[in-house]
């Protein structure tokens, strides 16, 4: 027989851990019981779908699960089989995301992973950073920041990302010479079959030039090797890429 399915909420989570606390109503009183939420559990069903379409708890999750007793003569207690119902401060959230997509809260810093918890909701959210983002120090988590949120048309994968930025001095330069089509001096330091690989403004930030026909005669010729430095202009520049041409053809 298939053990009963209990609904829950889920009122607590530790992140370091990868524990959440389930409260739960049982003959009529309150009761709470631990869970596991890592993902371990998803992938005892042993499908690839199941690994890449696990839930990422939040609290306030409501959920449902079945109750496994281990231990001597079953002492020890605990929920698996965790099933995501609805999150009614999530989908509040969201909603307000679509018309005002700013919200206040903590950074919070676990394993060397950023997370940012919604002030009024205590949610968690993972925080997105460029690369070329100085990350926030232990002593900015003490003070609230303005963020917004990502992916807001898909639950699971939300994100958040700070209205304020602190770029690396490089990536600023970077975007100076792109506005102004500046020339810049960018050194090679790898050349693979799949392209020129560049250091741009010292050995920070980092681009790729495409093979053509020229540029691999260039480098059968020599004309082009490792240390060799090339002029180019950036034709496009985002958060997550730099993307680079030759300002003058070898």
């Amino acid at each position: 027989m298939n053990p009963k399915s209990i609904a829950g909420k889920i009122t607590f989570i530790h992140h370091e851990k990868n524990r959440a606390v389930i409260e739960y109503m049982d003959n009529g009183k309150k009761r709470t019981i631990q869970a596991n939420i890592d993902g371990s559990e998803k992938k005892k069903e042993g499908t690839e779908k199941a690994r890449k379409k696990g839930h990422r708890f939040l609290m306030g999750d409501h959920v449902t699960f079945v109750i496994k007793k281990t231990g001597a003569n079953g002492s020890i207690i605990f929920a698996e089989n965790l099933k995501y119902q609805y999150n009614t401060a999530l989908e509040l959230l969201i909603n307000k995301a679509a018309v005002e997509n700013k919200f206040l809260g903590y950074i919070k810093i676990t394993d060397d992973k950023y997370f940012i918890k919604e002030i009024e909701s205590y949610l968690f959210f993972p925080l997105s950073l460029s690369v070329y983002e100085i990350a926030p120090t232990e002593k900015e988590t003490a003070q609230p920041v303005y963020f917004k949120l990502e992916n807001i048309d898909k639950p699971d994968k939300i994100t958040a990302s700070l209205y304020n930025h602190h770029y690396i001095p490089e990536f600023l330069t970077a975007i100076q010479s792109s506005k102004k089509q500046a020339v810049i001096e960018a050194a090679v330091y790898n050349i693979t079959p799949y392209g020129i690989y560049l250091n741009l403004f010292g050995d920070i930030i980092k681009a790729k030039l495409s093979i053509d026909e020229k540029l691999k005669a260039a480098i059968e010729n020599n004309s082009i090797q490792v240390g060799t430095v090339l002029p180019v202009i950036i034709k496009h520049i985002s958060l997550s890429r730099i993307i680079v041409d030759l300002a003058e053809k070898p």
